[in-house]
């Protein structure tokens, strides 16, 4: 049977070998897997943009490469995630050298409440004059500081007349509320050396059924990205009149600007990123969100804060290449290598790292290999090689195709992770068994490990 020229030629060679029966083509495994296409795992953090950002502080020249045994006694710790900070208080601000004043605090659940007058300053005699020139009114114009400080010191366990006869003067800074004190606004009245020194106020309501809680949305948040805070006020009673406020804190936690907060469908975001640029300070910001309103004929003060990380990212991962077995002379395994390609807009030290997994047999991910690569790079496209020591993967003595994890990059210049894929691209080790492994170098550290039995998997 003949085929006609033209047929071989609009079909392509592929189809016409095919319909000749000769062999299948198969598509050739790709050599190197882009990060782009990464699944994206809880944790992760991917820069959409680069900064060519220098770094100010002195880098160190010179490669790195460093190879450590895992930890596989127990699976892989799942990532690093947001945390949400919960919180049923709220705290008062005096600043030092502010004239005397009164402020109002909204106390919706006596029961269980405590009250805290905690000075400004390191000046203890300073702040104990301040303590004294402090006072608090219940709801009804009675005074309550007296009493509910007595009322801490029986829960706490305090002997006030064994302190005093010790020569022990401790003034007023904890008091403990109750119910028959009564719900509504307190009033603290701030004399003149209180006010000069400077006086922080807390309330903390465990009974409270309104509770405020922030989570961020991301671990890391970059300029002109899509980086909020979930601003999440709940109760069991009506909320009324309900109202928040955001602001950041820079990393020397100075209060530095306002959060527009807004309703996104059912819940409210504190627009963090709108506010932070390439040209503001790298590092770990604070939100502080307080929410007021009323709730069942009472007013309500809650302050909650989290911390958000920043970064101004000048480098991103951009592959990984085929993963590699090394053999040395004797045809045993020393490595296991993958080369990574970096993107950079900036001069600074960077750190690569990954981690080697085996599966267990109820299919965990145990670590038993970690590697790291630090090298200073300037712009342009750069490759590092992660060597994981095959005798170090080998302690385990588990068997199995080795997949990496944790893939992150990382900059030493300005303490930031820039790039952190959790599944690692997939990348699986070439197979090999732990009896084709060169035996590891012994350090005491290796030494004591196995002594310890920190190699043993455990079920």
């Amino acid at each position: 049977m003949t085929f006609p020229r033209s047929l071989v030629q609009s079909s392509g060679w592929a189809l016409a070998v095919v319909l000749l029966g000769g062999f299948t083509p198969t598509a050739p495994e790709p050599s190197m897997s882009l990060a782009t296409s990464a699944r994206r795992v809880a944790g992760d953090v991917a820069p959409a943009r680069l900064f060519p950002r220098e770094v100010r502080e002195p880098l160190a020249p010179g490669l790195v490469s460093v190879s450590n045994p895992g930890a596989p006694q127990q699976p892989l710790a799942p990532p690093l995630a947001p945390e949400t900070r919960s919180s049923k208080s709220t705290v008062l601000h005096v600043a030092p050298g502010s004239a005397p004043q009164q402020l109002s605090l909204p106390i919706d659940t006596p029961e269980d409440a405590w009250v805290m007058f905690i000075p400004k300053g390191t000046d203890a005699q300073r702040g104990e004059r301040a303590l004294r020139d402090m006072q608090m009114f219940d709801p009804r114009g009675v005074r309550a500081d007296v009493r509910a400080a007595r009322s801490a010191e029986d829960a706490l366990g305090l002997n006030a007349s064994r302190l005093k006869a010790e020569g022990i003067s401790r003034p007023v800074t904890l008091m403990r509320m109750g119910r028959d004190m009564g719900a509504g606004a307190y009033q603290v009245r701030v004399g003149a050396e209180a006010a000069r020194v400077g006086m922080a106020i807390e309330v903390r309501l465990p009974s409270s059924p309104i509770e405020l809680s922030l989570t961020a949305s991301a671990m890391q948040f970059f300029p002109g990205e899509e980086g909020h805070v979930t601003v999440d006020l709940r109760s069991t009673a009506r909320l009324e009149k309900v109202r928040f406020e955001a602001t950041l804190y820079n990393p020397r936690f100075e209060k530095d600007r306002a959060v527009p907060v807004v309703r996104v469908g059912q819940e409210y975001r504190a627009l963090v990123s709108r506010v932070l640029s390439e040209r503001d300070e790298p590092g770990a910001w604070v939100l502080e969100v307080r929410a007021t309103g009323r709730s069942e004929g009472e007013d309500f003060d809650r302050l909650a804060q989290t911390s958000v990380g920043f970064a101004v990212p000048t480098a991103r991962i951009v592959s990984a290449g085929r993963p590699r077995l090394v053999r040395d002379a004797a045809g045993k395994v020393a490595a296991f290598e993958v080369d990574v390609e970096l993107e950079s807009q900036a001069r600074d030290r960077y750190e690569v790292s990954g981690t080697l997994v085996a599966t267990d047999r109820q299919g965990g991910e145990r670590p038993v290999a970690e590697a790291q690569v630090t090298d200073q790079l300037g712009v342009g496209s750069h490759t590092v090689t992660l060597r994981f020591d095959a005798g170090h993967v080998g302690l385990s003595r588990m068997e199995g195709a080795y997949a990496l994890r944790e893939l992150r990059l990382f900059s030493l210049g300005t303490n930031a992770l820039y790039h952190r894929l959790g599944r690692g691209l997939e990348l699986r080790m070439p197979a090999a068994s732990v009896a084709e492994f060169a035996a590891p170098v012994m350090t005491p550290a290796i030494e004591h490990r196995l002594k310890a039995g920190d190699f043993n998997v455990l079920p």
